[in-house]
């Protein structure tokens, strides 16, 4: 009878493993220190973008600088340019990565002009957030292919993976406040996208994926909601209460980032 008042949960049990897997998947892979040290919760304001430009392209690009700053991703050469319909047939470039994927001593090197090039819709500027998190899920998509291991559940799940990288790399609240505007090109994200496709995990699944990332950064929600979309509120505020009966889930994630820290 009184199973009758408790609360549904936010997602499904296997759902909510997946998300567990990702998160050591990306720990294991994409550098738990720097995840712990040195990424922020970054925010739509100044204080993280404050950069000022004359032209689009300057804007896109001084954003895309932003934001592989905070990815610490400062080593990619890469560059924001308006896209086009070859985008979608245009082959990735060759990428050669040495010593580390990201941070100081990351070395890439690109075949041909040196450059990876990410397109951006020009439209897209009347709205920053949503274009950065588009510029930041490109990066985890460059991210995701520069290494062997696949993401839990293998290919078909390559693209939710990379929304959830993207979390993971500090841009949670933008991905999350633009679940409907996340867009991405051809082949589910298996080559940078442009500005054309949704996202896809579902704004549950992100709040949750961005609860989790929470947990791991010990931000309070005083620090987070008042950047998140009022209409998320709730459901942030629920997956950062169910996390908690997760303990198991918790300490492996915890286990795993200080194995990888020392």
């Amino acid at each position: 009878m009184f199973g009758l008042f408790k609360r549904k949960s936010l997602l499904d049990e296997g759902t909510t493993q997946w998300l567990f897997d990702s998160f050591n998947w990306a720990l294991d892979n994409f550098d738990a220190q720097l995840f712990q040290q040195q990424t922020p919760l970054v925010l739509a304001n100044d204080q993280f973008f404050p950069d000022r430009a004359t032209s689009p392209d300057e804007t896109a690009n001084a954003l895309l600088q932003r934001v592989l700053e905070y990815s610490a991703m400062q080593q990619w050469p890469c560059r924001a340019r308006p896209a086009t319909p070859q985008d979608d047939i245009a082959p990735t470039p060759h990428i050669q990565i040495k010593n580390a994927l990201r941070g100081p001593n990351a070395q890439i090197s690109v075949e041909g002009d040196g450059w990876i090039d990410i397109p951006y819709n020009p439209q897209a500027l009347r709205q920053p957030d949503a274009l950065i998190a588009a510029l930041a899920q490109n990066l985890a998509v460059l991210l995701g292919r520069a290494i062997p291991t696949p993401p839990p559940g293998g290919e078909e799940l390559r693209a939710p993976a990379t929304d959830l990288l993207t979390i993971f790399l500090g841009f949670g609240l933008f991905i999350t406040n633009n679940a409907f505007n996340i867009q991405r090109g051809g082949c589910g994200s298996c080559r940078p996208s442009s500005v054309q496709l949704m996202g896809e995990l579902t704004e549950e699944q992100m709040c949750y994926a961005l609860a989790i990332f929470c947990h791991l950064k010990e931000i309070d929600n005083r620090e987070l909601l008042p950047h998140l979309k009022k209409s998320l509120h709730k459901l942030f505020k629920q997956a950062r209460k169910e996390i908690l009966h997760q303990p198991h889930e918790l300490a492996r994630l915890t286990k795993n980032r200080a194995r990888l820290e020392r």
